[in-house]
This record gives C-alpha cells, structure tokens and sequence, in this order.
C-alpha cells in the first residue's frame, strides 16, 4: 500500500483515544505529506468508568494533541461523542447499540446518557442539529452516516470485526450497515480498509514486542488471511530505530490518559516500521 497525491481522501473511523494512532499513524501522517485530506471520526469518548467529563474531555485533547504531532489539526478530527462502558461485548456500549433493536432505547454510561465534546470542539451532533444526541442505536447509525455522506473519502480504514474488543468488533459492523445504505441511496462506495488492535491472541502476546514487523497473531488465520494483508511501509521519521524521536511514539506519548502500567508495553510494541491492513471492500 502506497499513499501518494493520487491516493485520494481518507477517513479514519476508530471507537477510541489512541486506536487512531495505533492502528493507522503511518497512515495520517503519510496523507498529510502528500497534501490528501484526512479525517479521523472518534466514535466514542473513552471515558470509562468515570463519573464526570474530566476522563472524557482529557482523552478528546489528547487525541487532538496526538494528531498535531503528527501535522493534522484539529479541524480534521470530528468527536461523535458517545459512551465507552467496557471491552467485554456484554458490556461494550457499542455492541449494545449496534444488536438493539429497539433504536430509540438509551445506554447511558457512567456519567452522561447525550453526546458531548468539548468547549473548543463540538460533538457533530451538537454541530449539525444544535443538540446533543441521545446514547441510542438511532442518533448514533444517523450520526455516522452524516459523516460518511458528507465527506465522501474514498477510503475509509476502521477496525476489524475480528477484534476481541466489542467496541472494536462493532462499529466495524456499523460502518458496514451505513455504507450499505449509502451505496443503494446514493451509489457511494468507497474502498473499505480494516486494522487489529486486540487480537485473538490477546494483548499480552500481540503484537511482539520489540519487533520491527507484524507477526501474525495465533488464530487469525481462521479470520484473516495474513497473506493477503495490506502492508503500509513507514515513513523514515516513523520507524523504529529513530527511538524517542520517532514520531508515532511521540504522537502515542500525548495519550497519557492510556499510558497505564499495565498497558504502557502493549500500547509501545505498536511502533513498528509498518502498519498492517486487510481491503474488505
């Protein structure tokens, strides 16, 4: 996979705070140096398990920090807003959505049950029709579709549905039912990219640490075929041996809120001198 000017717009559909920079770093800032628009979607405001904004709002200009250092402005993020209430798909708030079929019906999470962005940032909803939106399957299926129709990438990269994280898993089906519904209304159709972030091998195996390629995760073969995955080469100022100056770590260093302990080792042996897609569409 080569990103140059002809590539064409790109959108970047991720649940979270980092995913964007995990997954698909390489990706935003090779499209920022061949002058492609780039826009990154955070679909929920990974404020799990916190009672107030603070969470929220610290992960949102995290992101947007994130994203600077990478040279996209903030202009290119749009904030949905939604919830983020766990990684298990019996507690994922996107799993509940997405198999709700009540669609009016409300998941609140731990401290809000409407979208919010931030002061200096809305969510889209608030931007397009003035109000927040409500935690259901409707406002959000609407939200995303607005997005998708009103940007019209030509690729669009989001998470796989082989990701043990429910949120991960279904807002890849979403994106899915969405584009479904655009390309028989409005004849849209877009190349449709997918990126692993938690593996069936679990996150204390993959990716490798310290490794400068992706290895395939043990049981993927059963979903994806690694054969035919997508390979994105990082730029020089990527790779892994530039060390602190890399700038895919640095981007990364922006989500302190992440950057936990137990999850500072998984979140690093992302660094890698290539970034790994599978084309669904």
């Amino acid at each position: 996979m080569k990103i140059q000017k002809d590539f064409g717009n790109i959108m970047i559909v991720v649940p979270h705070e980092d995913d964007e920079i995990l997954m698909s770093a390489g990706v935003i800032r090779e499209a920022v140096k061949a002058g492609i628009s780039c826009t990154v979607v955070m679909a929920t405001n990974g404020d799990y398990e916190c009672p107030d904004y603070e969470k929220g709002h610290s992960r949102l200009r995290e992101s947007i920090a994130g994203l600077q250092v990478l040279g996209l402005s903030r202009e290119h993020l749009e904030i949905m807003g939604y919830a983020d209430t766990g990684m298990p798909r019996e507690d994922s708030f996107l799993t509940h959505l997405y198999e709700e079929r009540e669609e009016e019906k409300c998941y609140p999470s731990s401290c809000a049950q409407e979208t919010y962005g931030l002061v200096e940032k809305e969510e889209f909803h608030k931007k397009k029709w003035g109000k927040h939106g409500a935690y259901c399957r409707r406002a959000f299926r609407e939200d995303l579709k607005e997005i998708l129709r009103d940007k019209k990438a030509e690729h669009v990269f989001t998470t796989s549905p082989y990701d043990t994280h429910g949120d991960h898993e279904a807002l890849y089906w979403f994106v899915c039912e969405v584009l479904d519904e655009l390309k028989k209304e409005e004849g849209y159709e877009p190349n449709l990219y997918c990126g692993l972030i938690h593996s069936c091998a679990g996150d204390e195996v993959w990716p490798l640490r310290d490794t400068k390629e992706f290895t395939c995760p043990k049981g993927l073969e059963e979903q994806h075929s690694w054969e035919e995955r997508c390979i994105l080469e990082l730029p020089e100022e990527m790779r892994q041996e530039k060390g602190t100056e890399n700038l895919k770590y640095q981007a990364l260093l922006q989500h302190e809120t992440a950057l936990e302990p137990d999850a500072y080792e998984f979140l690093m042996a992302f660094i890698k001198d290539e970034e790994v897609f599978w084309k669904m569409r």
